[in-house]
This record gives C-alpha cells, sequence and structure tokens, in this order.
C-alpha cells in the first residue's frame, strides 16, 4: 500500500491513502514514544466499503462521515474509513488528500500538517455536497491512543453520560453523572488491561475545546484542540480488556450527540449541509513531555 511519511523535528508522521487516509503512525521524536495504538492482531489492509469497521481496524486515527454507529445505507464509522484517497500534494511536512463519497455526493479534502517550530499536528476537512438536495450528517474524529496504568484523561466537562458498559461499576446506560466521578469509579484515572472491561461515554457541557490523555509516570501525553462550537460533545470509548481483549482509551470530538445519524436527526442534533454547502472543520494535536518541574516541552 501507499504511504505517507511526513517529518518534523519533533514529530513522524504516517498517512495511509488507502485506508481511508487514516494518519497510523504519530511519534514523538524526543522520546520515542508512538502516540497512536494498533492493534495487534490486524495489519494496515483495504477492505470493502461496506465491511464491518472492527473486524479490518488496525489502530491509528480514522475520521467518521456521515454517522459514527451504523445507519443505513451508511456502515460504522461512515462512508470514508476505506476508501483509496487521491494525494493531492505532499511535501515532507504535509499532505492533501481527496475523495468523493460512494454513498453520499460528497467530495472530501484533508490536509495534514507538521508545525516547524512545536510538535504539532493539524488535521482539516472540507466536505462540499455536490448533490441536488440537503444532506444531513455528523462528523467526529477518531484517534485510538496508547495507555498504561496511571494514564490520565483530563477533559473539561462538567457532566458525563453512560452509553453502554460492560459491568456495574462503569454505570448504567442514561445515567448521568459529575464528571469524573462515577459513584466510587474515577473515571479520569486508566486502570490496567486486567480489568477485562468497557464502556462507552458522553462527555458532555464542555468547558473548554481541548483534552490531554497523559502516562502520570514518565509525563508524556497528547492533547487534542478541537472547535468546541462545532464539536459539542466527546466520545469516550475506553476499553480496558473488555471489548475483543484489546487495551486502548478513544476520545472523539463529535458534532452531536448522539453519535447514532438516526437517532441525531430525530433528536434535531444533526447538520445539515444544503447543496452546494461546505463544512469545514480543523483540530490540532500537541504530542508533548512534562518535565519534573511541571515545565512542558514540545
Amino acid at each position: 500500500m501507499r504511504t505517507i511519511e511526513l517529518e518534523s523535528r519533533w514529530l513522524r508522521a504516517t498517512i495511509l491513502p488507502d485506508v481511508g487516509a487514516k494518519i497510523y503512525d504519530l511519534v514523538h521524536k524526543p522520546t520515542g514514544r508512538a502516540v497512536l495504538w494498533h492493534n495487534p492482531r490486524i495489519e494496515p489492509q483495504p477492505y470493502p466499503v461496506d465491511g464491518l469497521f472492527d473486524n479490518y481496524w488496525c489502530g491509528g486515527w480514522d475520521d467518521a462521515f456521515p454517522t459514527c454507529d451504523a445507519f443505513s445505507p451508511y456502515p460504522d464509522l461512515g462512508e470514508l474509513r476505506a476508501l483509496r484517497w487521491k494525494v493531492d500534494d505532499a511535501t515532507p511536512n504535509s499532505a492533501t488528500l481527496s475523495a468523493y463519497g460512494p454513498i453520499s455526493p460528497v467530495h472530501v479534502t484533508k490536509r495534514v500538517s507538521l508545525d516547524s517550530d512545536a510538535a504539532i499536528l493539524r488535521m482539516s476537512h472540507s466536505i462540499t455536497n455536490l448533490g441536488p438536495k440537503p444532506l444531513d450528517f455528523i462528523w467526529g474524529t477518531h484517534p485510538a491512543l496508547n495507555v498504561s496504568p496511571g494514564t490520565i484523561l483530563r477533559i473539561p466537562a462538567r457532566n458525563a453520560i453512560v452509553s453502554e458498559a460492560s459491568c456495574r461499576a462503569f454505570g448504567e446506560p442514561g445515567e448521568r453523572y459529575d464528571w469524573p466521578r462515577l459513584g466510587a469509579v474515577d473515571m479520569s484515572k486508566v486502570p490496567d488491561a486486567g480489568t477485562g472491561e468497557y464502556c462507552g461515554h458522553y462527555a458532555v457541557d464542555l468547558e473548554a475545546g481541548w483534552y490531554e490523555v497523559e502516562d502520570t509516570q514518565t509525563g508524556c501525553g497528547f492533547r487534542l484542540d478541537f472547535p468546541v462550537e462545532i464539536c459539542k460533545v466527546l466520545w469516550l470509548w475506553l476499553n480496558y480488556g473488555g471489548y475483543r481483549g484489546l487495551y486502548h482509551v478513544i476520545v472523539e470530538p463529535w458534532t452531536s450527540i448522539p453519535v447514532h445519524l438516526g437517532e441525531a436527526i430525530r433528536r434535531g442534533t444533526s447538520l445539515r449541509l444544503p447543496p452546494g454547502g461546505v463544512f469545514d472543520v480543523a483540530v490540532a494535536a500537541t504530542v508533548y513531555s512534562r518535565e519534573r518541574e511541571g515545565e512542558t516541552t514540545r
């Protein structure tokens, strides 16, 4: 498969145009730390547009449009995550890719770039409705992160809502709580893989458009800044060995709650692109190493 390698003084990133233009690797060069989680049992590979995402998911950082949960005619995580994208431009520190929707009449452009003076990766999406009718959608981005016991989730949310959980300790569907404390459990703290549980929660009532996932033992962390006026909710997929025996955290900015297009349309929380309309969104990921005295190097 084709790969695009981007590199700066601080970061090295790998993009796979043939697997939905996903960012597969993001490495912090000063520490050698690989930020993005890889599935230990599945190698990167092309797969059908309507293929079940989890059966082919090799890890890395994917994007989702126009839904997360499957909603006919769209598969789970939408129609773009399995496409072979065109590479419009590539330089040592930036790349622009594009694709047409096989189901929706859309044209999508994705740009990824690395800052030259800091450990920051920037990513933007521009989605144009080429059809004659309005298009309902939701959008989200899906970075799977390596974690270890002692990792902490810093999220400026006032509340959270349980969507699903494999055990009572992680809540009951529909339960609302003051983030991060759910009864006796601090949901911001990552347990070890032997926990054998998982959950999906929404972090809501966000006070700012950022979050951090930090290994408190090493001081290494991943920060994502996103436009909170567009992405008003975070979907937290916290998998501690309970789902398919995998261990990772995914904290996803989404434009709507719930992350099911049909339900979002029913509740009036989805977005709508008019004919010829364009949806633009951009995020910035910072990889850092926090020093003992509290300073941060990027």
